[in-house]
C-alpha cells in the first residue's frame, strides 16, 4: 500500500507535503511525490517541453530531500498527461490507500468541468484527501495532539466506506469523533411507522430509533477520544447542515461518503461531498463505497417473521426459527387494515373500542402463538407478538422491521413471475424492492 501525493510547487503544497509524508510514516506506507506536466502546457516547443522537465525534477529532488529526512519511504514521479487521469491511473498502479491534494492545487483549463481535485475525488477507488490546513493533520499524524473529526452519517454504502476510514484513523492515533446526521422529521416517523406529533417536528420515539440504528451503523470505534452522534432535523441540504457544524465545531477534518455520480444523475440527485469539498472550511476526506472492502460475518438476533395466517404465509415462520440463534427473538407479525379513524403514518394499533374488538385480538395473538414451534424455548428462543396496521401490508413490514431493528426479514412468497406477478402483486417483491434489511424468502413447495 502507498500514498499517492500530488504537487504543483506551489507554498500551499510545499506545507501540505509535511503532513503528507507525517502521515506515511506514520501508516507504514510509501510516500508516492507527484508533479504532472500537462499536456500542451509548454505550447509545440520542444524545448520548452524539455526545459521545464529540468525544472521540474529539480524541484522534485529538492522536495524528497527535505521529506527523506523526516524518516519516509519516498518515490518521486514526472509524469505527462492530464493532471487527475495521471494521478488516479498511477494510485491503481501502485495500489494506493490514499491520494493526498490541496485545495488550493491545479485548476483545469476552461474546457473541462470542475478542478483537478473535483475530477480525481469523482473517478479514483481510493480515498481522497483535500487539504485546506494541513497542519492539524501533520501534528496528529506526528503523535503530537488528538483530531478533531466531523462524520458524515447516514444509511449509505459511501457512509459506511467513510465510518470504516475514521475507525482507521482512530487506530492510527487520538480522535473525537462527530457523526451527524441531517434528515427530514416527516421520513424518519415513515421509516419506524411512527406518528407524526402536531407539537414537535420529531417525536422522541423517532429521535431514539435513529440514534440507536445510526450508533449501530458506526459499530465499535477503536482507540481513544469520544464518539457522538449529532442529530439535525430540518428541510435544508444536508451539505449546508455539515459545513455548518463544522464552523461552529471547529473540526479539523470532514469526512464524507462519496456516490461519485456523474452526468444527469450527479445534477439530478446533487452531491454532498462536492458542496462539503468546496465550502468546508478545513480539510475533507473523501471517500468512495469502493473503499469498504471489510466484510464481517453480520450477526443475527432479531428476526422479523410476517404472516398472514395463511398457510402459506405462515409456513415461513419455522426458517425464522431456524435463523434465530439461541438468546435472539423472533417477532410474529401480523398486519392488520387500519380503521378509518386511524392515522395513515403509524404501526401502532389504537386500544380496542369494543368488547368485540378486543376479542378478535386476542384470537388473532392465539393464532400467531400457535405458530411457534415447540422447540423454541429450549433453544433459548424468544417470541415477541406485534400487531400493527399500515397503509399497505409491505410498508407496514418495512417499519416494523426498522423500528424493532430487525437483521433479517424472514417472508413467504407465491413465487409468481411475469404476467402473474404483475396481476396479482406479491407484498414479498414489494418488501424486497422498497425495504432496506436482508431478506429471506421462502417458497412454496413444488410439485415434481
Amino acid at each position: 500500500m502507498a500514498i499517492v501525493f500530488g504537487t504543483d510547487f506551489s507554498e500551499h503544497a510545499t506545507v501540505a507535503a509535511l503532513a503528507a509524508a507525517a502521515l506515511a510514516h506514520r501508516t507504514g506506507e510509501a510516500l508516492h511525490l507527484v508533479h504532472v506536466i500537462e499536456y500542451g502546457s509548454a505550447g509545440s516547443s520542444a524545448s520548452l517541453v524539455e526545459a521545464m522537465k529540468r525544472e521540474a525534477t529539480a524541484r522534485l529532488e529538492q522536495q524528497a530531500t527535505e521529506l527523506r529526512r523526516r524518516g519516509v519511504d519516498l518515490k518521486i514521479h514526472l509524469l505527462e498527461g492530464a493532471p487527475d487521469e495521471v494521478l488516479v491511473e498511477l494510485a491503481s498502479q501502485v495500489h494506493a490507500s490514499l491520494i493526498i491534494l490541496t485545495h488550493h492545487g491545479q485548476r483545469a483549463p476552461r474546457w473541462r468541468i470542475g478542478s483537478v481535485t473535483d475530477r480525481v475525488v469523482q473517478a479514483a477507488r481510493c480515498p481522497v484527501l483535500v487539504l485546506r490546513a494541513p497542519q492539524p493533520l501533520e501534528a496528529w499524524a506526528r503523535g503530537e495532539r488528538s483530531l478533531r473529526l466531523l462524520l458524515g452519517l447516514n444509511f449509505s454504502v459511501p457512509s459506511d466506506a467513510a465510518v470504516a476510514w475514521v475507525r482507521r484513523m482512530r487506530a492510527l492515533g487520538p480522535c473525537e469523533v462527530i457523526a451527524a446526521h441531517h434528515y427530514w422529521g416527516a421520513d424518519a416517523h415513515v421509516r419506524y411507522g411512527l406518528p407524526l406529533s402536531p407539537e414537535a417536528e420529531v417525536t422522541p420515539e423517532a429521535e431514539q430509533a435513529l440514534r440507536r440504528d445510526l450508533t449501530a451503523r458506526m459499530g465499535d470505534m477503536p482507540g481513544s477520544g469520544s464518539v457522538w452522534v449529532h442529530l439535525e432535523p430540518g428541510l435544508g441540504r444536508p451539505s449546508e447542515a455539515l459545513i455548518h457544524l463544522a464552523r461552529k465545531e471547529a473540526v479539523d477534518l470532514v469526512v464524507v461518503g462519496t456516490h461519485q455520480r456523474t452526468g444527469m444523475s450527479r445534477w439530478w440527485h446533487g452531491s454532498v461531498s462536492q458542496s462539503v469539498l468546496h465550502d468546508a472550511p478545513t480539510s475533507v476526506l473523501c471517500v468512495p463505497a469502493s473503499a469498504a472492502t471489510t466484510r464481517a460475518i453480520p450477526h443475527l438476533r432479531r428476526v422479523l417473521a410476517p404472516t398472514d395466517l395463511s398457510e402459506l404465509g405462515s409456513s415461513a415462520v419455522r426458517y425464522a426459527y431456524s435463523l434465530a440463534p439461541a438468546g435472539g427473538t423472533v417477532y410474529l407479525l401480523h398486519a392488520l387494515t387500519p380503521p378509518a379513524a386511524v392515522p395513515l403514518v403509524g404501526a401502532a394499533l389504537p386500544e380496542p373500542s369494543s368488547s368485540q374488538e378486543r376479542a378478535d385480538r386476542e384470537q388473532l395473538t392465539a393464532e400467531l402463538r400457535a405458530l411457534i414451534p415447540p422447540e423454541a424455548t429450549a433453544r433459548g428462543i424468544t417470541t415477541r407478538i406485534e400487531l400493527v396496521t399500515g397503509r399497505k401490508v409491505s410498508e407496514a413490514i418495512c417499519q416494523a422491521a426498522e423500528r424493532l431493528d430487525c437483521d433479517v426479514i424472514c417472508l413467504a412468497t407465491h413465487g409468481h413471475s411475469g404476467l402473474t406477478r404483475a396481476l396479482a402483486g406479491s407484498v414479498a417483491q414489494e418488501v424486497l424492492m422498497n425495504g432496506t434489511r436482508p431478506m429471506f424468502m421462502v417458497r412454496p413447495p413444488r410439485d415434481e
